[in-house]
């Protein structure tokens, strides 16, 4: 498979394919990088509300059926 990602600071009005693109089936997908309101760049450090799940059960340990086969 044969990837291309880029990162635009500024999008401009139109994006240049490359030659070895054109005139194929390919899938295009436009991610803004700011939040609509202050523009504010995304952080890679930047921890998803999932992510503050993991390893938070408080309660008893978790243990799986012991079935035969399984």
């Amino acid at each position: 498979m044969e990837a291309i990602r880029k990162i635009y600071k500024q999008l401009p009005d139109t994006l240049k394919m490359p030659s070895t693109l054109l005139h194929r089936r390919v899938e295009v997908i436009l991610l803004p990088l700011d939040s609509e309101k202050g523009s504010r760049a995304v952080s890679k450090s930047a921890v998803s509300s999932l992510a503050c799940f993991a390893g938070a059960w408080m309660g008893e340990p978790l243990v799986r059926d012991k079935r035969e086969g399984g």
